[in-house]
């Protein structure tokens, strides 16, 4: 959860990317209720950039277990539709599971990597994407395919993490990592990764390069919320992320360690009975330009 650091196993990028995420699933729901609402603070930003009303048609990329794609189908019911796509098939059946709890039908999910996946093209009046941007290979690519899906004059909203400094629990974590990494670990500018565009104006400027006018960034608090610092670190370190990819390379005596440093780390942020950490995204977003 949140602006993590991230390992991958050696092997094709997406294919290590799908797995990744697959294994991720079982975290996702055991702490849906902390999850959903740490990255649900961008969605009013999120959805006064994209102007929602009943009747749109919406692309959700990298939807994950399925927000906002369903709350958004709610605001576009009931003529407008929206169309989740995500890596993970996994993830996937959690959010056609929770459609159907929520009784939405007018939402739709779709396996893809949305750098490769052909779309109807220009069907959408609108693309969001909360958290999910950033994991691309290919950001260009990706940019691309979304202005084709879009109609002329269809908005673009992305979420994406702001900086190290922003997002002490990022920074906790990197520290509390750094004596147990083998090797230095990859610039986060280059490779998929959480702070991938928390510098002022890199996706700004990336999206103006693949045609988005009107291209406008505004930063958000998304505080970070856990039950006991025992929740935290039970997040972390017992269910699949990549903190945990480092903690079950160690040896049990580092571990140890590793889990020590972690909790001490944040204990100055216990609030009472809870763990509130400050955190800060940017929402980004912009049009189609008409040609």
């Amino acid at each position: 959860m949140g602006p993590e650091g991230k390992s991958r196993a050696a092997g094709p990028p997406r294919a290590s990317e799908r797995a990744y995420w697959n294994r991720a699933t079982w975290r996702w729901e055991r702490f849906e209720p902390q999850l959903m609402h740490a990255l649900a603070s961008v969605d009013p930003a999120l959805f006064r950039a994209l102007r929602l009303r009943p009747g749109l048609r919406i692309l959700d990329v990298g939807c994950g277990s399925g927000e906002p794609a369903l709350t958004i189908a709610r605001m576009v019911a009931p003529r407008g539709s929206v169309l989740g796509i995500d890596l993970s098939p996994h993830m996937l059946t959690i959010a056609r599971r929770r459609a159907r709890d929520h009784r939405v039908g007018n939402a739709r999910f779709r396996a893809g990597d949305i750098g490769r996946v052909r779309l109807p093209a220009p069907r959408f009046h609108g693309v969001v994407s909360r958290f999910g941007l950033m994991f691309v290979d290919d950001v260009e690519a990706a940019l691309a395919s979304i202005r084709r899906a879009l109609r002329p004059g269809g908005r673009v909203a992305f979420a994406v993490w702001a900086s190290l400094e922003r997002n002490p629990l990022s920074r906790l974590s990197a520290e509390a990592s750094r004596p147990f990494l083998k090797a230095p670990p990859p610039d986060p500018e280059r490779v998929p990764h959480p702070l991938r565009f928390g510098r002022a104006g890199v996706l700004a400027r990336l999206m103006r390069a693949a045609g988005f006018g009107r291209v406008t960034a505004v930063e958000v608090p998304a505080p970070h919320v856990f039950g006991s610092v025992a929740d935290f670190l039970a997040m972390n370190l017992d269910f699949p992320n990549p903190l945990r990819d480092l903690y079950l390379s160690l040896s049990r005596r580092d571990q140890h360690r590793f889990r020590d440093r972690l909790g001490r780390a944040i204990r100055p942020y216990q609030a009472g009975p809870v763990v509130r950490i400050p955190a800060w995204a940017w929402v980004v977003s912009g049009r189609r330009t008409i040609s």
